[in-house]
């Protein structure tokens, strides 16, 4: 993985139903607490195919360990694509 914080501008090879393309590479952190860490892990992951009763004392228990041990204060990061180009004619 190539890490940037500019992209990686112009793309050659788009296909011929666009002209050149611009990719832009942005990274994103979300912050959370104890509490909305494990809601976002509730929500969006694999742990949402676990046991009702297996999954909510992880859950409780990761976001006790961000409370206590990490000042309630945990970070998420994505990285977003955006790419752009002119219809060829």
């Amino acid at each position: 993985m190539r890490t940037t914080d500019e992209g990686w501008g112009l793309v050659e090879g788009s296909g011929g139903l666009f002209g050149p393309t611009i990719v832009r590479w942005y990274p994103t952190v979300q912050w959370f607490n104890g509490d909305g860490f494990a809601d976002l892990l509730r929500s969006t992951s694999l742990y949402r195919r676990l046991d009702r009763d297996v999954r909510e004392p992880l859950l409780d228990a990761i976001a006790e360990r961000i409370r206590t041990r990490m000042g309630d204060r945990a970070s998420r990061r994505y990285l977003s694509v955006l790419r752009v180009g002119q219809r060829a004619e």
